[in-house]
């Protein structure tokens, strides 16, 4: 007689563990009921800045619209790239997420002890908001316009700029230099804060700064803005001319704020978290919050367009960045 049973548990034993081997394989599943406990949402910079303020915006929302809390989490540094390493390792369970800027497509170029890859540590969910860059100068600067302003860079070359190592307005700078020939230096600070108060004190000459870091000091009469780098004139700054206008139509430099998870974070817990932020970015209050900062909200993104704008910036950035770090390390 043949004994066939122990074959049967050999065969349901094998299938259970390539079952399970498969399993192990494929992305977290999501819960049906997610978020079913609390969700924290880091920031790679410390409380008070533009990325924090909307971190906190979003986070709020979501928190009311999905019915469990969203804690914000600063873990500032490095330009953002404490925080970015942290939530790029955190389990992809749709329970850590983060609240980055362009950091994500310039600090890959800019730091050398950067271990995240933007494009495949990352998953994008949506963009949430924008803010452009304005040229400010400090309050006795010899120039009232931007006319002027380029007038006084070419008679004296060597104009100082105010920048954090890999940020925006440091690139900014470099992007300016290239398109007038021009050779201001941009000076290297811990970020947007130290460098605001060393341009208000008039230790420096100038910075393309974002408008959400610089419009208090702008409304204070602090600095002086000359033009800024939007398609149309600025809500914010009505009387502040752009630099398309002002001679300069292809000097275009955004800073964009977004939230992004772990790269395998389920589809469907980006897709509903991407859903309820569209209610976000549609309300008015929402936009009257961000324009006190000097932001503005970014409607009808999806994640596949997020996820376009940073391959599209990783490319655009890559030969800008390398001049920008020949430039600091002058």
């Amino acid at each position: 007689m043949l004994h066939v049973q122990p074959l049967r548990r050999r065969r349901v034993a094998a299938a259970l563990a390539g079952a399970l081997a498969l399993a192990a394989a494929l992305p977290v599943a999501a819960q049906a009921d997610y978020p079913n406990k609390p969700v924290r949402v880091v920031v790679g910079f410390a409380p008070g800045g533009p990325t924090d303020i909307v971190a906190r915006l979003v986070a709020k929302h979501l928190s009311t619209d999905l019915g469990q809390t969203f804690l914000v989490d600063n873990k500032a540094g490095a330009a953002g790239n404490i925080g970015t390493a942290e939530a790029a390792k955190a389990a992809p369970d749709g329970y850590t997420a983060l609240v980055t800027g362009i950091n994500l497509t310039i600090n890959p170029y800019m730091t050398d002890d950067l271990k995240v890859d933007s494009r495949k540590d990352l998953k994008p969910v949506k963009m949430v908001a924008i803010t452009p860059t304005v040229l400010v100068v400090r309050n006795t600067f010899p120039a009232s316009n931007f006319k002027e302003f380029a007038a006084e860079v070419r008679k004296n070359p060597g104009k100082y700029s105010s920048a954090a190592p890999g940020s925006s307005p440091m690139l900014a700078t470099v992007l300016y230099n290239q398109l007038t020939k021009s050779e201001i230096v941009p000076v290297p600070y811990k970020g947007a804060a130290p460098a605001m108060t060393d341009l208000i004190a008039g230790h420096v000459d100038l910075s393309f700064a974002t408008l959400g870091s610089v419009l208090p000091h702008i409304k204070a009469g602090k600095v002086k803005a000359l033009a800024v780098a939007t398609p149309q004139r600025d809500a914010m700054l009505p009387d502040v001319p752009t630099f398309a206008e002002s001679g300069m139509k292809d000097f275009r430099f955004d800073a964009w704020v977004g939230l992004v998870m772990p790269a395998k974070t389920p589809d469907d817990i980006v897709a509903k978290l991407s859903k309820s932020l569209d209610k976000l970015v549609a309300s008015k209050a929402y936009e009257e919050q961000l324009g006190n900062a000097g932001l503005t909200p970014i409607k009808g993104g999806t994640p596949e367009s997020y996820a376009r704008v940073i391959d599209e910036e990783l490319g655009l950035y890559e030969k800008l960045a390398a001049k920008a770090r020949g430039t600091a390390a002058r």
